[in-house]
């Protein structure tokens, strides 16, 4: 801890933010006419050096990023590499000659010339993040339109994240959300999106991303089946697209039950918990629906069913009575019965997720026990 040791024995800087405000004292006045940008891209730079306690190569992890947008938008902005590295090289060496009085006074040798080699070493980690990210951004704006296009699409479904900066250089609008659409069965993707000149397409074929606005534009083949996952912007995409994926998998597995041409991941989100985390939900059923397990078979899918569709719908009695198709007292009944073998926790608002989930995972292996009963009968 060499930075935190050396901040210790100092009495008037105490701590990583007094120590920043003593590096970065007068940086950003006037006379120096400094870019905002690389100013402020630096100053938290130094602030994680410090928090890092001098670690340069985890303050540059921290760093990195924020680092390589400041190169990007550099370069869509019309900077050249070599504009932007003096600009750098300016900062830095304000870092240099601001800090080494703060250093010196560490008392022992050897610790000021070790925070000396890492601050120098850090300081170039930075001005190599930031011109990574302008060389990034640079050779991307050398391609063709479509080729760029091509290149981030690649990139949007093998990793489900690309900087706002390069999506703007394809010419993606980053202001539109788009919905992920994986295909079950069926002819594909390039068949359906063929009018839907904004779309993305997976290399196989098997995935889109369709500007949410033009959704209804799909056109599905027949025998065409997919699943679509939440819109969200394009820079964000990551978890709509691996939540399609999974349903669309949970589907072709039988795991997961809807013969839907279009099925949405919202309409199977408790499946799609379930499929996913198996033995969370396991932890579920056994923590919420113990109570119901002395139920006989058939008695236990009646409870079981009234309750889900209340704790999902909060419909009055007597629309549950209908779709169940019993008497309204009857329904009554079993919603009693099933909120008093759940316990407590049916009256927390916060364990409601969690107990339909667990009836979910549940009401089906119910309902197989009740059918292999009768088979045998």
């Amino acid at each position: 801890m060499v930075l935190g040791s050396a901040i210790g024995g100092w009495a008037d800087i105490i701590d990583g933010d007094a120590l920043v405000a003593a590096l970065c004292r007068d940086l950003d006045s006037a006379d120096h006419a400094l870019p905002p940008a690389v100013v402020r891209s630096v100053l938290a730079a130094t602030r994680a050096f410090v928090v890092a306690d001098g670690r340069s190569d985890d303050a540059a992890r921290q760093v990195s990023p924020v680092l390589m947008r400041l190169g990007r938008r550099a370069a869509v902005r019309g900077h050249s590499a070599v504009r932007l590295s003096q600009d750098l090289r300016r900062v830095v060496e304000d870092r240099s000659r601001l800090a080494d009085p703060v250093i010196a006074r560490i008392d022992l040798p050897e610790q000021r010339d070790l925070v000396r080699c890492r601050l120098r070493q850090f300081l170039h980690q930075v001005h190599h993040a930031t011109l990574t990210g302008h060389r990034q951004a640079r050779a991307m704006m050398a391609l063709g339109p479509v080729a760029r296009r091509d290149m981030v699409a690649r990139a949007l479904f093998a990793s489900g994240s690309v900087p706002e900066e390069l999506l703007v250089i394809a010419g993606i609008d980053t202001t539109s959300s788009y919905v992920p659409v994986v295909w079950i069965t069926g002819l594909g993707a390039p068949h359906a999106v063929a009018a839907i000149d904004d779309a993305l397409v997976e290399g196989t074929g098997r995935s889109a991303l369709v500007p949410e606005r033009r959704i209804d534009e799909l056109a599905l083949a027949p025998g065409d089946r997919v699943v679509t996952g939440p819109a969200r912007p394009p820079y964000d995409i990551g978890d709509a697209l691996q939540l399609a994926r999974q349903a669309a998998a949970g589907l072709r597995a039988g795991l997961i039950g809807s013969d839907a041409p279009i099925t949405s991941c919202v309409d199977v989100a408790a499946e799609l918990l379930i499929t996913g985390r198996p033995a969370l939900t396991e932890v579920l059923v056994e923590k919420y629906l113990a109570g119901l397990r002395d139920l006989r078979p058939t008695r236990r899918v009646e409870v079981g069913e009234v309750l889900l569709t209340w704790l999902e719908s909060r419909e009055p009695l007597s629309v549950i009575a209908t779709r169940h198709h019993v008497a309204r007292q009857t329904a009554h009944d079993r919603l009693r019965a099933g909120k008093q073998l759940v316990g407590t926790a049916i009256e927390d608002p916060a364990a409601h997720a969690a107990i339909v989930v667990a009836l979910h995972a549940s009401l089906p292996r119910w309902r197989e026990e009740v059918a292999a009963r009768a088979a045998r009968s």
